[in-house]
């Protein structure tokens, strides 16, 4: 889930400057989000569906900081996109080692899904508060 930035706060961080307060609650939401969707698909074995909340944490305050990095230089549009393929890419690749799937197609698939599901609903709450 993507949130607007509040150029009013920040919370510098090793790496870059973090905008608060609400990127860890974008974080959590967007974990809140995705994380019943992974299990919903299948992936009921605890060590999987917590090891893909917390790259999913992981992902989304990455993807936010490259937003936040970008602001300025790259247009929203394009950065957008662009973020997001890095996360899923992120989370293919990390989900990889725990969760254990005979088709990494179907994985990838699933990641998909659940990155899109959350970002139609980043794109609803952003019209809901802002539009």
């Amino acid at each position: 889930m993507i949130v607007p930035v509040a150029a009013d706060a920040t919370l510098a961080l090793p790496g870059g400057v973090f905008s608060a307060p609400w990127l860890l609650d974008a974080a959590l939401a967007t974990a809140a989000v995705e994380t019943p969707l992974f299990w919903l698909f299948g992936y009921r074995r605890r060590a999987e569906w917590l090891w893909f909340a917390v790259v999913n944490i992981i992902s989304n305050l990455l993807l936010n900081e490259f937003l936040d990095a970008t602001a300025g230089t790259l247009p929203y549009f394009a950065a957008v996109p662009l973020g997001e393929i890095f996360v899923l890419l992120l989370e293919y690749a990390l989900c990889g080692y725990a969760v254990k799937e005979k088709s990494g197609a179907r994985l990838f698939r699933v990641l998909l899904f659940t990155n899109a599901a959350s970002f139609l609903a980043g794109v609803a709450y952003f019209m809901y508060i802002y539009g």
